[in-house]
């Protein structure tokens, strides 16, 4: 036989030997749903508690995949007294109905056991021992391994996968918007600069040129790519990091955090964008109690009440309501408030945003149509002279949760407003869209984050990230 056929017939013999393989790697999710009963299966996790008794072994172990931890049973013969809480194991055996287990309808009785790695006696998360999410936060790296933090994370991919059935389903298409930018969507100043580490060599004699020939920055919104793609593309959406450098240290604000942004081509009333805003919202939350029941009956024992505040939300209609009225509102109920009523014109604050949501019975609020001097360039003036055709929902503990507008379409109201901001010829592009085929839309975006703190009944933004950011605090 010549090496070359010996080779080939090796090969084979190796392909064919791996892929006769009978067990296969399987979800704990799907187990505890009852799709894999009477299946063999290859199981992995991270040890919750071992319990010995006198003929066998039980281990509960869980991997992530959802809150619930699945029993394993085996001999102690098999047993490997390295497993303990937080071991990480690799178990092989038949899963089964649990005639004992009251918690879970299956378990896997073992046949094979391997330790992937052992859980050092030092560490600093302890079984059976109690964690706020604020000492969590120190343990940025370690603390996916808690319940709590698993269980935002969890959610966090839920509410995601669900933004994008909605809109795929409404035919919007998604756009990854640049990171890198020379614009400032909302040119407040609040935004980061980008710079090389190091010049060239080369360029270093003229240490004052611009990498990108211009200034760049970390985007602040997608929003106005996102407005040339719709100009040709229809309905679109994005759901992308934004950046600013406000130096705020309130519990609802990061430096860095995720837009859920949306344009939608060919609309000319703002009725159109607060129905979508409505039930995009609404749909999130109904996915959320579908498909996290587990994570959320876990938060409801921390927080009473919350399930039915979730249902109330993603099922009663919104208070639509005037920022005018909403001032007159304010006014009227100054003794309720604990600062000042604001006058016509100001923006309103977390105060009065609050005493609006509950004056409503708790209900998300729209407030539509601002004094145009508080709102951007792009925001089209309505025939009052005085506001412009813009809203934000108000959410009950978040405030302000998703904000947007109709887009000015005249070219020369937008010229005139560009030039008086100083802003051409830097938004000369922005003009084109007006210039060659322009058509009417509208556009919000809504705070990813802030949306994931209402769900889950957080206190704190910086919990419903893995790894926020935030003034004096860029760790990892």
């Amino acid at each position: 036989m010549s090496s070359l056929m010996f080779v080939k017939k090796h090969a084979f013999y190796c392909a064919r030997n791996f892929r006769s393989q009978s067990y296969k790697k399987v979800r704990i999710k799907d187990i505890l749903k009852g799709r894999k009963n009477n299946e063999s299966a290859d199981v992995q996790g991270w040890t919750r508690s071992v319990r010995k008794m006198k003929n066998h072994v039980f281990v509960d172990i869980n991997d992530g995949s959802t809150a619930q931890n699945i029993q394993l049973v085996m001999s102690k013969d098999l047993f490997d007294r390295r497993v303990q809480f937080g071991t990480s194991i690799s178990v092989r055996g038949k899963i089964q109905q649990s005639i004992q287990n009251e918690k879970n309808k299956y378990e896997i009785l073992c046949d094979d056991l391997d330790v992937l790695g052992t859980y050092a006696e030092d560490a600093p998360l302890k079984k059976n021992a109690s964690y706020d999410m604020q000492h969590l936060r120190s343990l940025l790296h370690l603390r996916m391994r808690h319940y709590k933090m698993a269980g935002v994370l969890r959610a966090r991919n839920c509410v995601e996968m669900a933004m994008h059935k909605f809109f795929q389903e409404k035919g919007f298409l998604h756009i990854h918007t640049p990171i890198l930018t020379s614009s400032d969507c909302e040119t407040g100043g609040n935004v980061f600069s980008v710079q090389p580490d190091q010049i060239d060599e080369q360029e270093s004699s003229d240490s004052s040129e611009d990498f990108f020939g211009a200034p760049a920055f970390l985007s602040v919104s997608g929003q106005l790519h996102l407005e040339a793609c719709a100009m040709g593309m229809g309905d679109v959406y994005t759901l992308s990091p934004a950046f600013r450098s406000e130096k705020s240290h309130t519990r609802k604000h990061l430096n860095e955090f995720r837009m859920l942004e949306a344009e939608l081509a060919h609309s000319k009333d703002l009725a159109d964008m607060v129905n979508l805003m409505e039930s995009s919202v609404k749909y999130l939350l109904q996915e959320l109690l579908l498909n996290c029941s587990l994570d959320l009956a876990t938060i409801e024992k921390d927080s009473p009440g919350h399930l039915s505040k979730l249902e109330k939300v993603a099922s009663k209609q919104y208070v639509i309501m005037s920022y005018t009225e909403a001032i007159e509102l304010l006014e009227k109920h100054q003794k309720h408030l604990q600062t000042a009523s604001p006058s016509w014109g100001e923006d309103l604050n977390s105060d009065h945003e609050t005493f609006l949501v509950q004056h409503c019975d708790s209900t998300p609020v729209f407030i539509v149509d601002f004094p145009s001097g508080s709102k951007p360039f792009y925001m089209p003036v309505n025939s009052d002279g005085k506001t412009v055709a813009a809203v934000d929902l108000i959410f009950p503990e978040v405030g302000e949760l998703c904000g947007g507008s109709l887009r000015e379409s005249d070219l020369d109201k937008l010229t005139s407003r560009l030039t008086a901001l100083g802003l051409l010829p830097a938004y000369e592009w922005y003009l084109d869209l007006r210039r060659y085929g322009n058509t009417p839309h509208a556009g919000y975006g809504m705070g990813f984050d802030r949306f994931v703190t209402f769900a889950l009944d957080i206190r704190n933004i910086r919990d419903a990230v893995p790894f926020p950011r935030y003034k004096n605090s860029c760790v990892l």
